[in-house]
């Protein structure tokens, strides 16, 4: 039976999603939602709709973490998400584990051509 609620795209990694967007603000969080889910909802427009997310909270100034106590945690799960290139995004996962926030756009970018190009 299909769980509308709390699909599968967002249980099957290597661990649920919600465990490291809860950590975050909501821009964050939503941008977190769409990579981790790309490759079995939407395709390529989760990856554009991530990138929005990751804009937004850059031009605003929207800090990562919903609450700094949680930096540690949640960094712990983006090396986890690098470690195993989750959904094809290793180097993404990597500019959050090493705090290089302002080079997601562009690596979402990348993606998003490297994709396009390739016709998925």
């Amino acid at each position: 039976m299909t769980d509308n609620i709390n699909p599968s795209h967002y249980k099957d990694g290597p661990f649920e999603c919600i465990e490291l967007s809860r950590l975050l603000s909501s821009d964050w969080g939503q941008a977190v939602q769409y990579c981790f889910r790309w490759q079995h909802k939407n395709g390529v427009e989760d990856l554009k709709k991530a990138l929005w997310f990751v804009n937004d909270a850059l031009v605003h100034g929207i800090p990562i973490y919903a609450v700094s106590d949680w930096a540690d945690l949640a960094s712990a799960l983006f090396h986890t998400l690098a470690r195993e290139d989750w959904a094809g995004l290793k180097s993404v996962w990597d500019a959050f584990t090493v705090w290089h926030r302002g080079d997601i756009p562009g690596l979402l970018k990348d993606k998003i051509n490297e994709i396009e190009k390739e016709g998925k």
